[in-house]
């Protein structure tokens, strides 16, 4: 006999009715998700500004930002995985409440470093990756995952604006007020039409995996890490990360000194990219995943990086800068996707939130290293120096993705004895 309890942790079926109403959903709390963030964003500098935040103490601020980040994206993936997609999600809609509340009352800056703290558990992209990996197949999980990210896309055309006008016209603490009730918002979205558990496992191994595991326990991310295929796809994402996020943290001083881009014409450029970004993931990759393998699309991905590196070398007007970004944006959107959805083709299903949570910790740690990196390399031998350096890396991924032994398909299989094969 089962207690109602036990039907609420069931595996729900994902039917077609139910999918589209979870992702339809997902798609709005992404969208208002993105836009809070880019809110409390704007909000956060003109805060620092007024509270006369030197460019030292700033550079502390987003390095504290990166490692909460970092040290939380793994126990948020081991919390998903435990409890379920709508905890993990309302966790992290909790989180971004609790950052925008304590960005509204802060007058100092130690206020804005404590205001970073709840940013430990606010991972969006992985759970929501996570109820996408649990609502979908493996077929049309790529294709679901980019349309997340164009979501996500649409939120940081509309957050910014709306930041910025409600900091101009009323103040920073308003505008944090509005993005908080929006997140709560979300919360009650949420609990309302995301299952309480989409995993397709049975309640048997649910309880088994919940009683003998805890959201701290390392061994169990070991385990997933001694998986071979998603060791090689981690350590993928990492050397494709380096290069993007070396340009991605210098571009804002790159616009203004080196090629004298004013706030419109700045603007207009990040407007650009949005796009570019939003129609790759909302539609190319869906059309290109039914055509070519994983690896094919990761070998075609990197190659642009390459192609986008070499331009960047020879940039000297704002039109080449338009040229540079376009195959690195397509690219990066790519490879994004595809990398977030051949990890949870490699893990049982019952794993997926905790390898999203290994990807998202990859991000963040790169992100940690980058802008010191990038930084050095800006202000010592200039910005050729950057493509430079990113077509290297790009180049020894390229050689290792065609001549390495890298899977073909990224599927999760269990022999006889259990583990996995590739």
């Amino acid at each position: 006999m089962t207690t109602p309890e036990d039907e609420e942790m069931a595996p729900k079926t994902k039917s077609s009715e139910e999918t589209r109403k979870v992702l339809v959903s997902l798609h709005a709390n992404v969208a208002i998700h993105s836009a809070c963030v880019f809110m409390q964003g704007i909000a956060f500098t003109y805060l620092s500004k007024r509270l006369g935040v030197s460019p030292t103490v700033w550079g502390y601020l987003n390095t504290c930002a990166a490692l909460c980040h970092l040290v939380g994206s793994p126990i948020y993936g081991r919390f998903g995985d435990l409890y379920g997609g709508r905890m993990a999600l309302a966790l992290s809609f909790l989180s971004m409440f609790a950052t925008c509340i304590l960005l509204a009352v802060a007058d100092s800056v130690p206020m804005l470093f404590i205001s970073r703290l709840p940013l430990v558990f606010m991972q969006v992209m992985p759970g929501a990756h996570m109820v996408v990996a649990d609502a979908t197949d493996a077929a049309s999980r790529s294709d679901a995952m980019g349309k997340v990210g164009m979501f996500f896309g649409i939120g940081l055309l509309i957050g910014p604006v709306l930041g910025g006008w409600l900091s101009e016209h009323y103040s920073e603490h308003l505008t944090c007020v509005v993005a908080a009730v929006l997140s709560l918002l979300q919360v009650v979205l949420v609990m309302l039409f995301v299952p309480a558990q989409m995993k397709p496992v049975s309640q048997d191994e649910h309880r088994t995996k919940s009683a003998g595991s805890s959201v701290f326990d390392m061994k169990e991310i070991a385990r997933l890490c001694s998986i071979p295929q998603v060791k090689q796809l981690l350590v993928i994402r990492c050397l494709s990360l380096l290069p993007s996020m070396l340009l991605q943290s210098t571009f804002p001083i790159i616009m203004a000194s080196t090629f004298d881009m004013g706030p419109q014409d700045s603007g207009i450029f990040m407007a650009y990219i949005g796009l570019v970004s939003m129609l790759t993931m909302g539609v190319g990759v869906g059309i290109i995943t039914k055509r070519f393998t994983d690896l094919t699309i990761l070998r075609c991905s990197t190659m642009s990086f390459i192609v986008s590196n070499l331009f960047m070398i020879g940039a000297s007007k704002i039109w080449h800068l338009y040229v540079t970004v376009t195959p690195a944006d397509v690219g990066g959107a790519t490879m994004g996707v595809i990398m977030n959805s051949a990890l949870t083709k490699v893990v049982p299903a019952e794993d997926t939130g905790a390898v999203m949570g290994l990807s998202g910790a990859m991000q963040h740690l790169v992100h940690t290293v980058a802008p010191s990196i990038g930084g050095w390399l800006l202000e010592n031998y200039g910005f050729p120096s950057i493509g430079i350096l990113a077509a290297a890396l790009n180049t020894a991924l390229v050689l290792y993705l065609f001549l390495g032994n890298v899977s073909k398909s990224f599927t999760y299989q269990k022999n006889s004895s259990g583990t996995t094969t590739i």
